[in-house]
């Protein structure tokens, strides 16, 4: 299970993270936000549906993943809880990808935001397991705590409701960051 879980956590973390980025920075390219600034619908409506192939995909991931690793009977009981550890998840790592998409002028800069992001992101993986130093510094990185939510989530361990109302706020946070960057961008493209 744990390897499931690790497993999870970096497509998450990296290729999702990744993925969003890579798809706006080509719609950026082929003018697809100059586009969006002229048409009579809500800005919004081009974020969230963003959001929502993104998140859509990543749990069929987690589904999939889950059910073939831990069979049918064990991946049905922590089904439910893993869905909504990947969809706090997904939601984080693909609107840290956007709004990087949208700060940064092209890909090549976004390589190396990339990197020190997917790093930052897994250092709990590499540092809360297999090792024989105590790192109490740990539960201060933000991703330590998703990580363990997401452990949490295929082990049975029940999850404190202050994280799951600390993981919303950080999501509000993160998209009203990218909604500001979006506009900003439209303004720029318009």
């Amino acid at each position: 299970m744990t390897l499931t879980c690790e497993l999870l956590f970096f497509e998450l973390a990296a290729v999702g993270f990744l993925g969003i980025a890579a798809v706006l920075f080509k719609e950026k390219g082929m003018g697809v936000i100059r586009v969006h600034a002229i048409l009579p619908l809500q800005r919004d409506l081009f974020l969230l549906s963003k959001l929502a192939v993104f998140l859509l995909s990543d749990l069929v991931f987690a589904v999939l993943l889950t059910l073939l690793n831990m069979g049918l009977a064990d991946g049905v009981a922590v089904l439910p809880a893993v869905l909504l550890q990947t969809a706090v998840l997904s939601l984080i790592m693909a609107l840290v990808g956007l709004l990087c998409a949208l700060l940064l002028k092209d890909f090549r800069q976004f390589t190396l935001a990339y990197l020190v992001i997917a790093v930052f992101a897994a250092t709990p993986v590499f540092l809360s397991a297999n090792t024989s130093v105590k790192l109490d510094w740990i539960h201060y990185h933000p991703f330590y705590h998703v990580y363990m939510g997401l452990k949490n989530a295929y082990f049975g361990t029940v999850i404190p409701p202050a994280y799951y109302a600390g993981a919303v706020g950080m999501i509000v946070l993160l998209f009203l960051a990218v909604r500001l960057a979006f506009h900003r961008e439209i303004g720029k493209e318009g």
